[in-house]
């Protein structure tokens, strides 16, 4: 079995190396972007909600580091067919992971629980939660035209 580190680094290697979800969506209808200035790290993150409120599609564009490309695009893997309503509780699952290392009781994160081994580094905690705060912008954000 592999360990918490080990499992960090496959899963972000290999959304750094594949992204999934990168690139404009041009069905968009809301949309939000996230800077760190403190490394340069930037994401927008676009959603289609459909009229039932669910995001029918997630994707993200930016530069940054492996660590803030990788969760944008676990990020778009996840969210894509959930209902916006969902939202604030999945990031709160991810934040609780990324701070404490330990996904809450009862959540099902899947490959997001790699973010965990963020934990120890709190420089990096920006990093991971970049593209999820930029989600929860776009959630917030008036529907575009």
């Amino acid at each position: 079995m592999p360990s918490a580190d080990e499992l960090f680094l496959a899963v972000i290697d290999d959304h750094r190396r594949h992204p999934r979800h990168r690139g404009p969506l041009p069905a968009a209808n809301r949309t939000a972007r996230r800077d760190n200035p403190a490394c340069g790290d930037i994401c927008t993150v676009q959603l289609h909600l459909d009229p039932e409120g669910r995001i029918a599609e997630a994707a993200f564009t930016g530069a940054g580091c492996a660590l803030s490309q990788a969760s944008a695009s676990l990020l778009t893997v996840r969210v894509t067919g959930l209902p916006a309503a969902a939202i604030t509780a999945l990031y709160q699952q991810i934040h609780d992971t990324v701070t404490t290392g330990r996904p809450p009781d009862g959540s099902e994160l899947g490959d997001l629980a790699a973010l965990g081994s963020v934990h120890a580094r709190p420089a990096r905690h920006v990093c991971a939660l970049l593209a999820w705060q930029a989600l929860l912008d776009a959630i917030a954000a008036p529907p575009a035209p």
